[in-house]
């Protein structure tokens, strides 16, 4: 399959093409650069918006504070600077790398214990394989936050970020329903716990 296929196909919530990804054996490598670029860019994306917050704090504070006393103002800026040259931080190449670690170790620890869980708990017959590719694929709705990087508005780029998040759980969900042929409290289980377990590596947690 070609990838511009394979992106519409899963985007779609495609009832086959799970099943056509997991019997390919290519698939893992290709799931694999999908979620390194998909969480590399959601990152610089997260990085991007909370920037673009504060500079509007910056720029709107003696609006929005305007009751204040002038010291508390100056606290307030000075919080609002460290919180940017942190985040300027954050998007440095060292930063994403290591950030990019600790997200490597939170989708492991997602996938095993969606294994676990579908093996042991659900009496399936599941392969790490299997799960990665899943797992790598549903990743394709958060490459939709690119232009997260090139627009200014905080509000579109706020509905970008959470509506792609939200997809990319639902195209989780499904190809695990798909391959593995769980029933709906099954799904939302797995994809809940998995998303639990996996906040544990989370760069912050």
């Amino acid at each position: 399959m070609r990838n511009n296929n394979i992106f519409y196909r899963v985007l779609k919530l495609d009832k086959n093409v799970y099943n056509e990804l997991v019997a390919d054996p290519s698939s893992v490598q290709r799931a694999g650069a999908i979620w390194i670029v998909s969480y590399l860019i959601t990152i610089l994306s997260a990085v991007t918006l909370i920037r673009n917050f504060a500079d509007f704090l910056k720029s709107n504070l003696s609006l929005i504070a305007s009751g204040l006393p002038e010291d508390s103002l100056i606290e307030i800026r000075d919080a609002i600077s460290e919180l940017e040259v942190l985040f300027d931080t954050e998007a440095s190449a060292s930063a994403l790398a290591s950030s990019l670690g600790g997200g490597l170790a939170s989708a492991l620890f997602g996938i095993s214990f969606i294994y676990l869980i579908t093996k042991y708990l659900f009496r399936k017959d599941p392969t790490f394989f299997q799960i990665l590719v899943i797992f790598g694929f549903s990743s394709i709705p958060t490459l939709l936050n690119m232009p997260i990087l090139f627009i200014d508005s905080l509000v579109i780029q706020g509905m970008i970020l959470f509506l792609t998040s939200i997809y990319s759980i639902i195209c989780l969900g499904s190809g695990l329903k798909q391959v593995y042929y769980l029933r709906n409290i099954e799904t939302i289980l797995l994809v809940i716990g998995s998303s639990m377990a996996s906040s544990i590596f989370l760069p912050g947690s």
